[in-house]
């Protein structure tokens, strides 16, 4: 399965995580739909990793 990690920016961020001073924020969505949202890339990258592990071990 797979794990995307997209950089939203401007009006693509969804309205409930728009903030004063957010520019950005990054999409983690698996093949399941499953969708998690974060501020930080670096975070974003880790939740992929383990969503991406834990698929990989089912």
């Amino acid at each position: 399965m797979a794990v995307a990690v997209v950089r939203l920016e401007g009006d693509d961020i969804p309205l409930e995580h728009r903030q004063p001073g957010v520019t950005a924020v990054f999409r983690v969505k698996n093949d399941e739909g499953d969708v998690s949202y974060f501020d930080d890339e670096v975070e974003a990258a880790k939740s992929a990793v383990e969503l991406s592990n834990a698929e990989q071990s089912s």
